[in-house]
């Protein structure tokens, strides 16, 4: 710790001269003394702005993160006090390939890293199971997963092999299909509808703030407004038009709003995540 200017010939003061010259040497030693302090001071202050944060979002969420080999918890998380530049991200989750990652940390700004995550052997292999609820089934319907009669009650959730499957529905206005995948520790949305009901197409959707942070997202009325990595996309609840970066989009369904979240079609939230994965 800086403290007092030193005195220039010792604590004994072995050859100090006398007079002027005493005085000049004092007034070198304070000089020294404060270019030190100045210096510290500085650095000091440097350090302070050169960090920056890093917000860290996984596909599915809660894989386990460790930055420069800290571990820094679940994603997602908000990782503040990075040292400005180059960090390496380690991300695992059972079920899913071991995935690295380069991040650069800008001086006073947060970074943003989305990384969709891949399934590992184990997972290809049928070992692991997922789950699944359906929801928007009219009365008197009857389904059918995998070509098999499904007794699955509506909204209420139930496992399956992770992978590609397909349901069916039928009613009195004819039957509807649609193709879903099961992914680990993860919960798939299905939102059915009837064929004669045209705005409201079968979709499978999920919780936004799953894939994105909070603050991309804007709900006015009904319009949902997505900002994420300079990219931009808008769109609008029960509708399957939408735009990306003020390009067009036709969705397969439209964004829902269930239990107070924001559920957005998968084909759009991998688009955006996508879309922002390339320009890192």
């Amino acid at each position: 710790m800086l403290g007092s200017p030193p005195d220039a010939w010792g604590p004994c003061g072995a050859g100090r001269p006398s007079g002027e010259s005493d005085i000049n040497m004092k007034r070198l030693a304070a000089v020294v003394w404060g270019a030190a302090m100045f210096a510290a001071l500085t650095a000091f202050a440097y350090a302070e702005s050169a960090t920056g944060g890093a917000y860290i979002t996984t596909l599915p969420s809660g894989a386990d993160i460790w930055v420069d080999g800290t571990y820094v918890g679940h994603a997602p998380v908000l990782v503040d006090a990075l040292l400005a530049g180059h960090h390496s991200v380690t991300i695992t989750k059972a079920g899913w390939v071991v995935q690295e990652v380069e991040l650069k940390v800008p001086a006073g700004s947060v970074a943003l890293s989305s990384t969709h995550l891949a399934p590992g052997p184990r997972t290809l292999a049928g070992m692991t199971t997922g789950s699944a609820i359906v929801r928007n089934v009219p009365a008197g319907a009857t389904l059918a997963i995998d070509g098999a009669p499904a007794r699955v009650g509506v909204g209420h959730a139930f496992s399956l092999p992770v992978g590609p499957h397909h349901i069916a529905m039928t009613t009195a206005h004819g039957r509807t299909t649609l193709a879903f995948t099961v992914l680990p520790d993860m919960m798939t949305d299905i939102v059915l509808a009837e064929p004669h009901t045209a705005a409201a197409p079968s979709a499978v959707v999920a919780p936004a703030d799953d894939y994105l942070p909070d603050e991309a997202i804007v709900v006015e009325g009904k319009k949902i407004v997505i900002r994420y990595e300079g990219h931009v996309a808008v769109a609008h609840f029960g509708e399957t038009g939408a735009k990306l970066d003020g390009a067009t989009l036709d969705l397969d369904g439209a964004p829902e709003s269930i239990g107070g979240r924001v559920y957005l079609p998968l084909a759009l939230l991998d688009k955006l995540t996508g879309a922002a994965a390339k320009t890192q």
